[in-house]
């Protein structure tokens, strides 16, 4: 590992590390710029990688820009509004899902034989989380933000899983996988911080810890 990658892996985590203070201060001028800074190093840092390691690029690679930029998106808008930041990462994931796709079949000997499984965690583990809002809607206040919250919960869980078979099956790609991964657990921990203990500092500095360390361990794929 370069001395170069070995700064920017202490810059990033000693500006997370400020978030995590920013972020719950209730001042968005702190905020903002805090949050907007690491979306913009992860996404340059990874993009930058990808066209030097990468080159000529090919339309898989185009699809880790597009879900790094859209997930970038995501974090800014999420800042000032809700939905429209959940819409960026809604797609953000799509792209990712479509990349990790590409990776497992290019990369296995069976194809979708060799990660059927896959296709089994993610509609067990959506449906629990329907049971879950449908049984308990006293505990998980999602009112009408449900119907909208488990189509977006459909997309990262494909997106995690996804990760964790690209993690087991492709050695190169671990990195983007497992971070994938964690990028899944940072959102199961905002629907608890959103939907049952708004107010709750340590819940969502987890989410801001787990969501940011996934990113930059995905990225650091394109560097390593």
């Amino acid at each position: 590992m370069s001395a170069g990658i070995i700064a920017f892996i202490v810059i990033y985590c000693a500006v997370l590390c400020c978030y995590f203070y920013t972020e719950t201060t209730g001042n968005l001028r702190l905020r903002a710029p805090n949050k907007i800074l690491m979306a913009l190093m992860f996404f340059i840092f990874g993009t930058v990688f990808i066209c030097k390691n990468f080159l000529p690029l090919d339309r898989l690679h185009y699809l880790a820009i597009a879900g790094l930029f859209l997930a970038m998106l995501g974090d800014i808008f999420l800042l000032f509004s809700y939905n429209r930041g959940g819409d960026f990462f809604l797609a953000g994931n799509v792209c990712f899902v479509a990349y990790q796709a590409v990776l497992l079949l290019d990369n296995t000997p069976n194809g979708v034989a060799s990660f059927w499984w896959v296709f089994l965690i993610i509609p067990v583990l959506w449906t629990t989380f329907f049971i879950l809002f449908k049984k308990f809607p006293n505990f998980f206040k999602l009112n009408k933000m449900r119907g909208p919250f488990l189509f977006y919960l459909s997309t990262i869980i494909s997106n995690g899983i996804f990760g964790l078979a690209v993690a087991i099956y492709v050695p190169k790609f671990l990195l983007f996988g497992l971070g994938m991964f964690i990028f899944m657990l940072s959102d199961f921990d905002i629907t608890f911080h959103k939907f049952v203990c708004p107010d709750n500092k340590w819940v969502l500095r987890l989410n801001s810890a787990l969501y940011f360390v996934g990113m930059l361990i995905a990225v650091l794929t394109f560097a390593l």
